[in-house]
């Protein structure tokens, strides 16, 4: 899943998609050799995905609920007025959005998608934030860029567990464990965040590391079926790589 570390990161573009029929005249610029649009008010429709941080060709996006996304936040910007106009919140499971109206121009635009409140904690976390590369010209009335998706990109933890005792199958029946709970607490974060697994699967990938930390710490848990904790495997405090997800290796259940 990918991960950006610095408050904004500036992508190559966005991933090019399939164009819907009937788009409107909002157009890309990715030069300054012409006027920007003047005269009225316009509205943009942007879309997005999320992807692995290793998934460099954007081959296979996520659901939002697979990564913990909650909400997306759109902000468009024009460089000749220095006025910055930032959307109400939209759901992440959308897919999409509608700005409301501003004045027609020339905008750059940025992305910001926030964690699920469920997963993360009250507290808004920010799982990835980036502005699109080269400009957006809006003109008054609709402009429509669903031709182009806005790829979010997320990094996680990635950890398998062993027994030395026997296999996960014969050890997590022996003492009725139904679930393995990978904890992790990012550098300077309010929750734990933790991701669920059957105790018999072996691996699992964890929900994304917020934007911005240096480090997580990280724990797992056997949980039996009525979510009693069973036994604890302490982790240790982990740095993070800028562009591969965290790979935690095989754990052992020290029983």
């Amino acid at each position: 899943m990918l991960y950006s570390r610095s408050s904004k990161l500036c992508l190559a573009g966005l991933v090019c998609a399939l164009a819907f029929a009937g788009c409107g005249s909002g157009k890309r610029k990715d030069d300054t050799g012409t006027l920007p649009p003047t005269g009225g008010a316009g509205y943009g429709i942007f879309v997005w995905n999320i992807y692995d941080i290793e998934d460099t060709n954007y081959t296979t996006p996520f659901t939002c609920a697979e990564t913990g996304g909650g909400s997306v936040v759109v902000t468009l910007w024009d460089p000749a007025t220095n006025l910055s106009y930032t959307q109400d919140p939209v759901s992440c499971a959308a897919g999409q959005m509608s700005t409301a109206d501003v004045p027609a121009g020339r905008y750059v635009v940025g992305f910001d998608l926030y964690g699920d409140p469920t997963v993360y904690g009250a507290a808004p976390v920010l799982l990835d934030s980036f502005d699109a590369t080269g400009t957006f010209d809006i003109y008054a009335g609709m402009n429509d860029f669903r031709s182009e998706v806005a790829p979010f990109r997320v990094q996680s933890l990635v950890v398998s567990w062993a027994f030395v005792s026997g296999s996960a199958a014969s050890y997590c029946a022996m003492v009725g464990a139904q679930y393995v709970d990978l904890d992790f607490l990012a550098e300077g974060g309010a929750s734990w965040v933790t991701s669920r697994f059957n105790c018999v699967s072996g691996a699992g990938v964890g929900f994304p590391i917020p934007f911005g930390p240096a480090t997580v710490q990280w724990q797992l848990v056997l949980v039996d079926a009525a979510n009693q904790e069973i036994a604890v495997l302490p982790g240790t405090s982990v740095g993070l790589p800028p562009a591969t997800d965290v790979n935690l290796g095989t754990q052992i259940f020290p029983f």
